[in-house]
């Protein structure tokens, strides 16, 4: 199974945030356990490519330099609405954000993913969760690989079978998933399984989505061979296929340059609003004391605004 576009990695990614039942085990196991890949781009280039994503799929970029990108995501009704009823009555709305740090790693850009929730109590205090579901991981690794990251080498895949295949979520004539592409030799290709069929189930799981089919895909591994239902001009078919695994991820190839560490820059914050000296200074003291950006960070944005003061 593989998921190759921007789009479909962005709708996995908040989908491990916001629905619960969203991929119950880890697909990808990296060797650290950190959510994290590589990019055979440099740090200032990565740092562009993630912060621009945030901005693209309406996420608020908090702040940006050449180690880190923190992102701020909107929080769905469904979360909101969970959060109020396992939160104070008397706490502000939850708010939820991810961090990407990133460092030169043997000639490549690696980057580590980390998120949390946050609430704040009507004495002030910030109370935090840090987000550590199998959930947010799955969401997180498909969302870097979407954008081109590669797996960490010795990554292994033991909690889902390997279809080997791409799709997309379509309704019409059916709803589920249209198989846009499967590779030769696979196991969905020596089962009969082409181009235009549309998926309906796999090991039972309805596929109506990204969620159900990861779900399909984990149930999979139960038996030897596991049933496909799908439609082809029309017509439903079922076929058995062969359970497989992908293979661990073998040795990063040759970079196409050569990843040195960098100074932290200036951070860059999205401003949504003109805000006095006092307030910039406020709201980067609010950042900074509920860990979004470093001390570094903050002294050079106190050093900026103190600068441009008449």
């Amino acid at each position: 199974m593989k998921f190759r576009t921007h789009a479909v990695a962005a709708a996995l990614f908040c989908a491990a945030i916001s629905t619960p039942a969203f991929a119950d085990e880890i697909h990808a196991v990296t060797p650290s356990g950190a959510t994290e890949a590589y990019f055979d781009l440099s740090l200032v280039d990565l740092s562009d490519t993630l912060a621009n994503q945030c901005v693209d799929l309406g996420w608020t970029m908090v702040s940006s330099n050449e180690t880190a990108v923190a992102c701020e995501l909107p929080v769905s009704f469904g979360n909101r609405l969970l959060s109020a009823l396992v939160s104070p009555s008397y706490s502000t709305p939850p708010r939820q954000y991810l961090r990407f740090n990133m460092a030169g790693a043997r000639g490549f850009s690696r980057v580590q993913v980390t998120g949390w929730q946050e609430i704040q109590t009507a004495f002030g205090q910030n109370q935090r969760t840090d987000m550590q579901s199998e959930n947010y991981h799955n969401g997180a690794m498909g969302f870097l690989v979407g954008i081109d990251g590669l797996f960490p080498e010795g990554t292994t895949f033991p909690n889902h079978a390997f279809g080997d295949f791409t799709s997309q979520v379509v309704e019409d004539p059916r709803d589920g998933l249209l198989i846009t592409q499967v590779n030769d030799g696979g196991a969905f290709h020596r089962a009969g399984i082409r181009e235009g069929d549309i998926l309906q189930r796999i090991a039972g799981e309805r596929t109506k989505d990204g969620n159900d089919l990861s779900d399909g895909m984990h149930k999979a591994i139960r038996e030897a061979t596991y049933e496909v239902q799908f439609y082809r001009n029309g017509e439903r078919m079922e076929v058995q296929v062969d359970r497989e695994f992908r293979a661990t991820i073998g040795p990063l190839p040759e970079p196409s340059f050569v990843a040195s560490g960098a100074s932290p820059a200036a951070t860059t914050i999205v401003q949504q609003e003109a805000f006095s000296v006092a307030e910039e200074l406020d709201r980067f003291a609010d950042l900074l004391e509920r860990g979004i950006i470093s001390q570094e960070e903050f002294d050079i944005q106190k050093n900026r605004l103190l600068s441009s003061t008449p």
